[in-house]
C-alpha cells in the first residue's frame, strides 16, 4: 500500500474508526478505493475545492445508500427463514452500516455547509458604483498635465467603476480573484486597432477595492472590485494618451484596473487603455471553492457622468 493511500486511509473518517474487526475488514475492502478517490479531510474547517466537493457529495450519497441497503436486506431476511449464521454476523453488518449512514450524513452536511452562491451585481448607488477619490499619491503617470508649484502637492481626482460580488450561500468563498475579458470592442475601431490589446480576449486579473488581488467572501458578505479607472479634472477625463489608432478610435482616456497600471503608470500601459465608445465585457469571480460569471456593457466617455457599466 503506497504512502498516499495510507495517508488518505488515516484521514478518511469511514476507515479510521471501525467498530470492530469485521467492520474494519468490510470497510477497508469496500471503501478504501472510495477514500482514495475522495482524498478529503472531512474534519477540516477549510472550504472544499470544487472537485473535492463533488466527490464528497457523490461519496456521501453512496455511503448513505449502501448503509440503508446493508441494514434493510439483513432485516428483511431475518423476518424470513434466514440461515443461522445470519444471526451471528448481523451485529457487525449493522454496525458497519450504521457507520456508513453516520459518515454519509456528516458528509452531506459538510457539503451543504461549503455551498457558495456568488452573485456579481451592478450597484445602483452612483457613490458606490462610480466613486471619485481625491488622492495625494495617485498612481505613477496618472496625473493630469497641469502646472503644480513646488510648494503644492498634486491632488489628483480618479474615478473608478466598480462592481459588487455578494455571497448568498452558507459557505465561505476563499482566495477569490476577479477577471475580465473583452467580448466586443467599440464599433468604430477596426480589427487592427484594438485597445485594450488583443491579449484581452483571454481573462485578465483586476484589483479589488483596497488594491488587493484576492479576497475572502464570507456568507452574506459583499466585496467591491475595480473595473476601470479614469483620471479626472472637473468631472472630465484629463489624460488623452495618443496611440497609433487615435485618429480612428480616439485617444486613450481610461484604463483597466490591473496591478500593472497601478505599479507602472497609466501612460506606460497603453495596452490596458480604453477609448471612448461602448465595450462588451465578460466578468467572472473565481474562488478556490466556486465561481460565477456575468456579461456587462461598459460605456467609456469623456464625461464621467456618462461613463458607466450595466448588465448586458
Amino acid at each position: 500500500m503506497s504512502y498516499a493511500i495510507r495517508l488518505r486511509l488515516r484521514r478518511c473518517p469511514i476507515c479510521s474508526e471501525p467498530l470492530n474487526k469485521v467492520s474494519t475488514l468490510i470497510l477497508k475492502l469496500l471503501f478504501l478505493p472510495l477514500c482514495s478517490v475522495l482524498g478529503v479531510d472531512a474534519s477540516s474547517e477549510g472550504a472544499f475545492a470544487d472537485r473535492e466537493r463533488k466527490a464528497l457529495l457523490w461519496g456521501s450519497l453512496f455511503m448513505v445508500i449502501v448503509g440503508i441497503i446493508a441494514i434493510a436486506v439483513p432485516l428483511y431476511l431475518l423476518t424470513r427463514a434466514a440461515p443461522q449464521y445470519l444471526y451471528v454476523v448481523f451485529g457487525p453488518i449493522a454496525g458497519s452500516a450504521l457507520a456508513l449512514l453516520v459518515n454519509g450524513a456528516y458528509g452531506l452536511v459538510k457539503y451543504w455547509a461549503s455551498v457558495l452562491r456568488l452573485i456579481i451585481e451592478v450597484p445602483r448607488e452612483d457613490a458606490v458604483r462610480k466613486p471619485i477619490f481625491a488622492t495625494l499619491n495617485p498612481p505613477l503617470l496618472c496625473t493630469c498635465p497641469t502646472q503644480q508649484t513646488q510648494q503644492q502637492a498634486p491632488i489628483q481626482e480618479i474615478g473608478y467603476l466598480r462592481l459588487r460580488v455578494r455571497n448568498l450561500g452558507p459557505g465561505t468563498a476563499d482566495d477569490c480573484v476577479f477577471k475580465v475579458r473583452i467580448a466586443r470592442w467599440p464599433s468604430n475601431c477596426s480589427v487592427n486597432c484594438h485597445v485594450p490589446s488583443d491579449e484581452y480576449v483571454d481573462w485578465q486579473d483586476v484589483l479589488w477595492a483596497g488594491w488587493v488581488e484576492s479576497v475572502t467572501i464570507r456568507p452574506n458578505d459583499v466585496r467591491y472590485v475595480n473595473i476601470i479607472m479614469m483620471p479626472l479634472q472637473g468631472g472630465k477625463a484629463c489624460i488623452h494618451a495618443q496611440w497609433h489608432c487615435a485618429n480612428q478610435c480616439g485617444p486613450i482616456i481610461a484604463w483597466v484596473a490591473k496591478r500593472d497600471v497601478f505599479m507602472l503608470g497609466c501612460t506606460a500601459r497603453l495596452q490596458d487603455g480604453l477609448v471612448p465608445g461602448e465595450y462588451r465585457i465578460d466578468t467572472q469571480v473565481i474562488c478556490r471553492n466556486g465561481q460565477t460569471r456575468e456579461s456587462m456593457r461598459l460605456m467609456i466617455s469623456q464625461d464621467w457622468n456618462v461613463t458607466d457599466i450595466t448588465m448586458a
